[in-house]
């Protein structure tokens, strides 16, 4: 049996208020499969992420990226396996110039120049942003941000891509362009997101996250038409599932 790209076993967090956010939340992402974390606010899906790749340590349960578990004397390992794209791209984006903000990972790790050089140059082309490699990242636009933060955590050659609401946002012309851009990796990808057509279009299974449990999954075709389920957890139907998309 291949070993997952990711594991999570019950894993429970809670807040020093007392807040509990995660409740023995145990899931597996195969190798190059995309999966879609969703439910409504406070279900702890921002909670979970941040657990993703140390941000937040377990305090109860595991992650393991690969055959590496999370734990402080890991965490260098797994952030570098593990690339994280936050929802606000200014969060990401802080160096005078883009290329600077892409070769920022691999600088620190302590790359050589010339592969620091090739690290960032290779994953603004793999987003389409070469050309702004010159660009001070606050004159971009919504979309250039986006796939400039997305080239950031490319540029670490993680395994594993991790996305909280990569849509927000953006027009419907860097919406479509973001799309693509996710379907053609071939990185192991989880993304959090109320966007349930980007979720048909990009990934091939769900995991439905309320009150920090994980209440469904499955596959996407199947979690998402069950309108019962949907409704009982403060989610809708996608449109592109009801009728027919070009896509």
């Amino acid at each position: 049996m291949n070993t997952p790209a990711l594991a999570v076993r019950d894993l429970s967090f809670a807040y020093p208020d007392g807040t509990e956010a995660l409740r023995r939340v145990s899931f597996q992402i195969p190798r190059g499969a995309a999966v879609a974390l969703v439910g409504a606010n406070g279900a702890g899906k921002s909670t979970l992420l941040l657990h993703l790749n140390g941000y937040l340590m377990p305090r109860h349960g595991e992650v393991s990226i690969a055959n590496t578990t999370l734990t402080p004397a890991t965490a260098s390992i797994v952030r570098r396996a593990v690339g994280m794209v936050f929802q606000d791209p200014d969060d990401q984006l802080f160096m005078p110039t883009v290329f600077e903000d892409v070769a920022f990972g691999p600088l620190h790790a302590g790359l050589p120049p010339a592969d620091v050089e090739r690290a960032a140059t290779d994953a603004l082309q793999r987003v389409g942003m070469l050309h702004l490699r010159a660009r001070p990242p606050h004159k971009l636009s919504a979309g250039e941000k986006r796939a400039v933060a997305i080239a950031t955590a490319l540029a670490m050659a993680p395994d594993v891509l991790v996305l909280d609401e990569p849509t927000s946002n953006l027009d419907p012309r860097g919406r479509r362009r973001l799309i693509d851009l996710l379907r053609s990796f071939d990185h192991s990808r989880i993304i959090a997101t109320h966007d349930l057509e980007l979720v048909v279009e990009v990934c091939t299974h769900v995991l439905v996250l309320d009150g920090g449990q994980i209440v469904a999954e499955g596959p996407v075709a199947v979690i998402l038409n069950d309108e019962p389920l949907m409704l009982a957890h403060g989610l809708e139907r996608p449109h592109i599932l009801r009728h027919h998309h070009p896509h």
